[in-house]
């Protein structure tokens, strides 16, 4: 999986608000233990202290662990069933029950829309259930209007919160989507290319590592956007992409850097292949190109460097493969120069 510098922001803030609330649980939950202690509820005050020490673990593990949602799943059931057996345990009197109330709001910060709808579903559910056979049903002094408000009330916290994650969702997407993909081509970006690359470094087995990056530039491409204008010459851009869309593998993944040089990384081959792949796309955008009536000859210079032969990361790579690009042009144009 691919996590863009965005994507990490996001787990970023979900590591965030799952250290806030493991401080506040914490903190209550060493002031019920005690509370409950006094009060001659040993037993619970026994499993609100498993919680208490449970939240210290994750919160010694949250900054780094890379199962966060794991972890954060961990939690909710734990403290969800400690709230569930508080309301099914103690009197009605007690207003334990408001602690369903944050049920909705936790399980959308801390798990997503999807994951977070089961966990509000399921607990909710749970919660309205034994407010309803622990109470309802054995005390005739409880007025059932009582249980309807509460339900009424979660329900409205449980839209407020479904709302906001699924529009803050929404806008985390369309942003990620911005930051990674290329409006005029429908590649992806040069913001994207950091994360792909190391993925695909990481994802190989050491003893097949292979990464090669192809750097692409439409040579005289300049001369058409002066001639026939900028809007023939996206046109030409967008063409270029889909051919290079078209001609990539599907672990292959192609880039525009801006202007008219693209990139490709492709994992898993060894020169011979990597010169077989530049020579199939150079061959395919030397073809004449048709754009309104007119007729282009494109060609395109293509610079070749592999990793790790040519350097140990992106910066070293690039350098190279540009180094090869700048050699294309000076040697003539439409040509591979890979070492």
């Amino acid at each position: 999986m691919v996590i863009s510098k965005l994507w990490a922001n996001e787990f970023d803030y979900r590591r965030n608000v799952l250290k806030a609330v493991l401080l506040v649980i914490i903190f209550a939950g060493c002031i019920f233990v005690v509370s409950n202690w006094q009060a001659g509820f040993k037993v619970y005050a026994g499993i609100e202290l498993g919680l208490v020490i449970l939240s210290i673990g994750i919160l010694t593990i949250h900054q780094k662990t890379p199962n966060l949602t794991l972890w954060s799943s961990v939690f909710l059931v734990a403290l969800y069933s400690v709230i569930l057996i508080g309301i099914y345990s103690i009197s009605f009197n007690s207003t334990l029950y408001t602690w369903l109330y944050i049920i909705p709001v936790l399980s959308y910060l801390l798990l997503g829309i999807k994951l977070g709808s089961w966990f509000t579903i399921v607990y909710l559910g749970a919660g309205i259930g034994v407010l309803i056979f622990a109470h309802l049903l054995k005390n005739p002094d409880i007025n059932p209007i009582a249980v309807v408000n509460i339900a009424l009330c979660l329900t409205a916290i449980w839209v407020l919160s479904y709302t906001y994650e699924s529009k803050r969702t929404a806008m985390v997407e369309r942003l990620q989507q911005m930051a990674a993909i290329d409006p005029l081509t429908g590649l992806n970006n040069r913001l994207h290319l950091n994360s792909v690359f190391e993925m695909l470094c990481q994802s190989i087995p050491q003893d097949q590592q292979s990464v090669s990056m192809l750097l692409l530039d439409l040579d005289h491409f300049k001369k058409v956007n002066d001639q026939y204008g900028h809007d023939v010459g996206d046109e030409v851009l967008v063409k270029v992409s889909r051919l290079i869309n078209e001609m990539r593998r599907r672990n292959d993944w192609a880039f525009r850097f801006g202007g008219e040089e693209f990139c490709l990384l492709i994992p898993n081959t060894n020169e011979a292949q990597t010169q077989q792949v530049a020579e199939r796309l150079r061959q395919a955008v030397e073809k004449d190109i048709t754009i309104d009536d007119f007729t282009l000859n494109i060609t395109v210079s293509i610079g070749v460097a592999r990793w790790p032969l040519d350097g140990n990361n992106l910066a070293q790579i690039y350098k190279a493969a540009d180094a090869r690009l700048y050699q294309a042009k000076e040697q003539g144009r439409n040509r591979i120069i890979r070492t």
